[in-house]
Protein backbone atom coordinates (compact mmCIF):
# COMPACT_ATOMS: atom_id res chain seq x y z
CA UNK A 1 0.00 0.00 0.00
CA UNK A 2 3.14 2.73 0.86
CA UNK A 3 3.99 2.34 -2.47
CA UNK A 4 0.77 2.60 -4.21
CA UNK A 5 -0.23 5.66 -2.59
CA UNK A 6 3.21 7.35 -2.76
CA UNK A 7 2.17 9.54 -5.59
CA UNK A 8 -0.37 10.90 -4.27
CA UNK A 9 1.72 12.13 -1.29
CA UNK A 10 4.24 13.59 -3.87
CA UNK A 11 1.41 14.90 -5.78
CA UNK A 12 -0.14 16.35 -2.45
CA UNK A 13 3.48 17.72 -1.59
CA UNK A 14 4.72 19.34 -5.17
CA UNK A 15 1.79 19.11 -7.87
CA UNK A 16 2.63 16.18 -10.26
CA UNK A 17 4.85 13.16 -9.95
CA UNK A 18 6.81 13.73 -13.26
CA UNK A 19 9.85 14.50 -11.72
CA UNK A 20 9.89 10.59 -10.09
CA UNK A 21 9.03 9.12 -13.50
CA UNK A 22 12.08 10.97 -14.85
CA UNK A 23 14.02 9.73 -11.74
CA UNK A 24 13.00 6.58 -11.95
CA UNK A 25 13.62 6.24 -15.91
CA UNK A 26 17.12 7.59 -15.43
CA UNK A 27 18.07 4.64 -12.80
CA UNK A 28 17.17 2.02 -14.95
CA UNK A 29 18.87 3.51 -17.74
CA UNK A 30 22.42 4.23 -15.60
CA UNK A 31 22.05 0.42 -14.83
CA UNK A 32 21.75 -0.70 -18.32
CA UNK A 33 24.83 1.50 -19.32
CA UNK A 34 26.73 0.44 -16.45
CA UNK A 35 25.83 -2.89 -16.68
CA UNK A 36 25.43 -3.00 -12.68
CA UNK A 37 23.56 -6.02 -12.45
CA UNK A 38 21.32 -3.65 -9.94
CA UNK A 39 18.12 -4.93 -8.31
CA UNK A 40 15.14 -3.09 -9.26
CA UNK A 41 11.46 -3.16 -9.74
CA UNK A 42 10.83 -3.31 -13.84
CA UNK A 43 7.81 -5.33 -15.72
CA UNK A 44 9.94 -7.40 -18.17
CA UNK A 45 7.45 -10.11 -20.08
CA UNK A 46 7.44 -12.73 -17.77
CA UNK A 47 8.30 -16.58 -18.93
CA UNK A 48 7.77 -19.33 -16.51
CA UNK A 49 8.04 -16.86 -13.77
CA UNK A 50 5.57 -17.67 -10.86
CA UNK A 51 4.05 -19.95 -13.43
CA UNK A 52 3.39 -16.67 -15.46
CA UNK A 53 3.46 -16.28 -19.01
CA UNK A 54 3.71 -13.79 -21.52
CA UNK A 55 2.49 -11.05 -19.78
CA UNK A 56 4.46 -7.55 -18.12
CA UNK A 57 4.79 -7.14 -14.49
CA UNK A 58 6.68 -5.66 -12.69
CA UNK A 59 9.12 -7.85 -10.17
CA UNK A 60 12.61 -7.66 -8.73
CA UNK A 61 14.92 -8.21 -11.75
CA UNK A 62 18.83 -8.29 -11.98
CA UNK A 63 19.39 -5.60 -14.60
CA UNK A 64 22.35 -5.16 -16.73
CA UNK A 65 23.49 -4.42 -20.53
CA UNK A 66 21.65 -7.94 -21.58
CA UNK A 67 17.78 -6.41 -19.89
CA UNK A 68 15.71 -7.34 -17.04
CA UNK A 69 16.30 -10.50 -16.23
CA UNK A 70 13.45 -11.67 -13.17
CA UNK A 71 15.02 -12.75 -10.31
CA UNK A 72 13.07 -16.66 -10.32
CA UNK A 73 13.29 -17.21 -6.63
CA UNK A 74 12.08 -14.24 -5.44
CA UNK A 75 9.64 -15.54 -2.04
CA UNK A 76 6.43 -14.64 -2.34
CA UNK A 77 3.75 -15.47 0.13
CA UNK A 78 0.67 -17.10 -0.59
CA UNK A 79 -1.46 -14.42 -0.55
CA UNK A 80 1.05 -12.19 -2.60
CA UNK A 81 1.15 -14.91 -5.20
CA UNK A 82 -2.39 -14.85 -5.81
CA UNK A 83 -2.31 -10.73 -5.91
CA UNK A 84 0.16 -11.31 -8.96
CA UNK A 85 -1.77 -13.83 -10.45
CA UNK A 86 -4.88 -11.82 -10.43
CA UNK A 87 -3.16 -8.89 -12.07
CA UNK A 88 -1.84 -10.97 -14.28
CA UNK A 89 -5.64 -12.01 -15.72
CA UNK A 90 -6.44 -8.17 -15.06
CA UNK A 91 -3.85 -7.12 -17.53
CA UNK A 92 -5.20 -9.76 -20.19
CA UNK A 93 -8.06 -8.98 -19.84
CA UNK A 94 -7.15 -5.70 -21.26
CA UNK A 95 -5.33 -6.68 -23.98
CA UNK A 96 -8.08 -8.90 -25.14
CA UNK A 97 -10.58 -6.10 -24.89
CA UNK A 98 -7.98 -3.78 -26.76
CA UNK A 99 -7.54 -6.29 -29.63
CA UNK A 100 -11.44 -6.50 -29.88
Amino acid sequence: MDVRDAAYTVIQGKGATNCAIGLSSTRIVEAILSDENAVLPVAPVLSGIHGLDGVALSVPCVVNRSGAHPIAQTPFSEHELELLHRSAESLREVAAGLRG
